[in-house]
């Protein structure tokens, strides 16, 4: 097992319906996915046709998982995982281990937040997952983030689970990618330059 594991949340709706980003409590997970490098596994309330092990969506059985890969001296990592993914599975899931895991400052690695800081160094870039890993890995997003709210509204359910867990492994990616060769690329917002940001994860 890996000491690395990467998540990724879906809600049901979007922050401008509830009134903000801020409004955490209020965003309605749908799909949890958690990927080690070799095994995924995904939370969720449907029945799923998806090549990972599936798990109820609930705050006691994702909490019990990730307490127990943290307690083992593992790493919980994610785009915005600090800002957005436990936040929300916190005050809406009331999965109180997202929120212990916050607190502790070696336990979660927060891509988005390395990157913006590590590319103060060549200015403006994008900082979105699906940029990163395109530039990056040559990989891209199985879908827009804007697009799977309405996908698990009309009853794709299989198809938002799937773009979940794509998503915690191409964070996977691009952290090992970072972590091995000492930097990522991305394109510059004002030149359209792709450049390479070092990094130092």
């Amino acid at each position: 097992m890996s000491d690395i594991m990467a998540l990724d949340i879906e809600t049901g709706n979007y922050s401008w319906e509830i009134g903000g980003w801020d409004k955490t409590a209020s965003f309605e997970p749908t799909v949890v996915a958690t990927w080690n490098g070799n095994d995924g596994t995904v939370y969720c309330n449907k029945s799923l046709d998806i090549d990972a092990t599936v798990k109820e969506l609930h705050p006691r059985t994702l909490g019990e998982d990730l307490a127990k890969h943290v307690a083992g001296g593992g790493v919980v990592i994610g785009h915005n995982i600090k800002g957005f993914d436990l936040p929300v599975l916190r005050d809406a899931l009331d999965c109180w281990t997202a929120g212990d895991i916050l607190g502790k400052a070696d336990a979660v690695i927060d891509t988005k937040h390395l990157v913006q800081k590590a590319a103060t160094a060549v200015g403006k870039v994008s900082t979105t997952l699906g940029m990163l890993t395109k530039t990056t890995l040559e990989d891209n997003k199985l879908m827009n983030s804007e697009d799977a709210p309405l996908a698990w509204r009309a009853g794709k359910f299989d198809e938002v689970a799937k773009y979940c867990l794509s998503d915690a492994q191409l964070t996977f990616d691009l952290y090992q990618f970072g972590k091995s060769e000492g930097y990522i690329k991305s394109r510059h917002l004002e030149t359209g330059e792709v450049v390479e940001i070092e990094v130092e994860w």
